[in-house]
């Protein structure tokens, strides 16, 4: 079967349509983990999980154990539920691959295999793609089963999600504030639910404001470029000095405090050609391949980026890798390099075109 979504599986399993073999992975950990605990307390009650559930650690899994379990029938329950946390085939020898898969090629109708990835690596160095053997096994999965790719949500769907959580709780928040905390914690649902903890704690039954989020939530150092970005092709010096000197209290060093920069100039400039040739934001965000939690970063970049040229943010982009291979080929120890990021930054804002 191919690759399915949160909703089609939920709807499968609301309708009694259970598959045998689950593959669930992706970068939001989070959500994933929270939607597999529901999924395996569905299939095998808190009271049938004695007998019936057999959960399993993926790095040091028991061949003969994985087999016994799936082969086992449902005692006083509809089913035998397997999970396995964390299983990367690039950890596991050939032999047991073609082991696992004879095992989970033929599951029997009362058995339901769930193989979920929280804490493990599967992906290649650039951490979009599969590696080779673990996309084999993925489309082994799906070829038994049903897989899911659990990817960062857009702001706007998470955004609703930030809304429906707080109503729950008695408080409410408008959509744009709602999209803005997603922004902030760049779409990754675990960090979203400890900030509404914090929020919901703060501000008990009543609406939650920009300026709560701004006092109390955590801002990494992603969520900073953009803002960075804008105001050094606005030459907002105030700002931006500022914020650089926040960032270096808070022990990031000029090299990535300059990436995140760079970064994000990138999504201006490419906003800046794609409105340039009259096309949306849309057609930027699929020609440059955004994944669905950054589509934000282009949209917003398109709105903001009418009254600058695009022969600023181009020299200003030339300005700060100059800048970065002198970081990196002449590093004269923090605040050296500190001032070297300051000088470039400075150079930037200078500029008249």
């Amino acid at each position: 079967m191919p690759s399915s979504n949160v909703t089609e599986i939920g709807k499968q399993i609301k309708e009694g349509e259970i598959s045998s073999l689950y593959y669930f992975y992706g970068h939001d950990t989070a959500a994933l983990e929270s939607f597999t605990k529901r999924l395996i307390k569905r299939l095998c009650p808190d009271d049938a999980q004695f007998m019936n559930y057999h959960k399993m650690d993926g790095k040091k899994l028991d061949i003969t154990e994985l087999s016994d379990a799936c082969s086992a029938l449902p005692m006083f329950a509809e089913r035998v539920v397997v999970s396995i946390n964390d299983l990367n085939m690039d950890n596991v020898s050939a032999a047991d691959t073609e082991d696992i898969k004879t095992i989970l090629s033929d599951l029997g109708e009362t058995t339901t295999v769930i193989i979920y990835i929280t804490g493990e690596n599967i992906y290649k160095s650039n951490n979009k793609y599969l590696t080779d053997k673990n996309k084999s096994f993925l489309t082994f999965c799906e070829k038994h089963g049903l897989a899911c790719d659990f990817a960062y949500k857009r702001a706007s769907d998470l955004g609703r999600s930030i809304a429906s959580v707080l109503a729950k709780v008695g408080c409410s928040i408008t959509k744009a504030n709602a999209e803005y905390l997603a922004q902030l914690c760049l779409c990754d649902t675990g960090a979203v639910m400890r900030e509404l903890e914090k929020l919901s704690s703060y501000a008990p039954g009543r609406e939650i404001t920009r300026e709560d989020i701004d006092a109390l939530c955590i801002r990494r150092i992603e969520s900073d470029g953009y803002a960075l970005a804008l105001n050094v092709l606005r030459a907002n010096a105030g700002f931006v000095f500022k914020r650089v000197r926040e960032l270096d209290l808070q022990n990031y060093k000029a090299h990535e405090i300059l990436g995140i920069i760079s970064f994000s100039l990138t999504d201006l400039y490419r906003a800046k050609l794609a409105r340039s040739s009259g096309l949306g934001w849309e057609s930027a965000a699929k020609d440059f391949g955004y994944p669905k939690n950054r589509e934000f970063a282009v949209k917003n970049a398109f709105n903001e980026c009418g009254p600058i040229s695009a022969e600023r943010i181009r020299k200003t982009l030339n300005i700060l890798c100059e800048t970065d291979i002198m970081l990196k080929t002449r590093s004269s120890g923090k605040d050296g390099d500190l001032l070297t990021l300051e000088q470039g930054l400075a150079r930037s804002m200078a500029l008249r075109c």
